[in-house]
């Protein structure tokens, strides 16, 4: 299942691509470190939505 949805978002011309790049780059690289980084990346997004007042997030 995973090789289907890997390759279905690499060949998805909707698909941007910088998040194309973003999963080619994970593929070669340690599965939990990626998983660590995306969450970082995704906390500091977040972040920067609500400084923006574009987003109130709460995960709960």
């Amino acid at each position: 299942m995973t090789a289907k949805i890997i390759d279905d978002v690499l060949n998805d011309p909707t698909i941007s691509d910088w998040l194309k790049w973003a999963l080619r780059s994970a593929l070669n690289r340690d599965p939990l470190d990626v998983t660590n980084d995306v969450e970082i990346l995704h906390l500091i997004l977040v972040q920067r939505l609500e400084a923006l007042g574009l987003v109130n997030y709460s995960p709960n």
